[in-house]
């Protein structure tokens, strides 16, 4: 064998520069590789998804809610939140059902309270709002 090893191709500037592109090209390599391999999942999920359901043959429109009975005059605003209570319990469910299909059922609903103020939140958001 000669003297001249694999490490005489690496002194100096250029050879500092010969590593790191080889090293940057390496990484750019794995990352194009991974996102393949995530966008092939991506496409075998959904396939696999879709193989138990039937196609459907067409789609059917959906027909229209019923509409609420009159209220009378001294009980309107209560029908009114009432109305908008029906209205937003459909869009909940709709919401679902398109997310989970149409096993999903929602039964019923209730607005979440936010919870109280503390000093800990109050430092939290000051020390986020500083841009420090």
């Amino acid at each position: 064998m000669t003297g001249s090893s694999i490490s005489s191709y690496f002194v100096g500037v250029s050879g500092g520069l010969t590593m790191s592109l080889i090293a940057f090209s390496i990484v750019f390599i794995v990352i194009v590789g991974l996102m393949l391999v995530m966008m092939g999942m991506k496409h075998v999920c959904s396939a696999i998804d879709n193989m138990g359901k039937p196609k459907p043959a067409a789609t059917a429109q959906p027909s229209p809610a019923p509409a609420a009975p009159a209220a009378p005059a001294p009980a309107a605003p209560a029908a009114a939140v009432s109305a908008d209570d029906d209205e937003l319990l459909a869009v909940i469910s709709a919401a679902i059902m398109a997310a989970c299909g149409s096993t999903a059922r929602v039964v019923a609903f209730s607005p979440v309270k936010a919870p109280a103020p503390t000093a800990w939140k109050n430092v939290g958001r000051l020390q986020n709002t500083e841009g420090c």
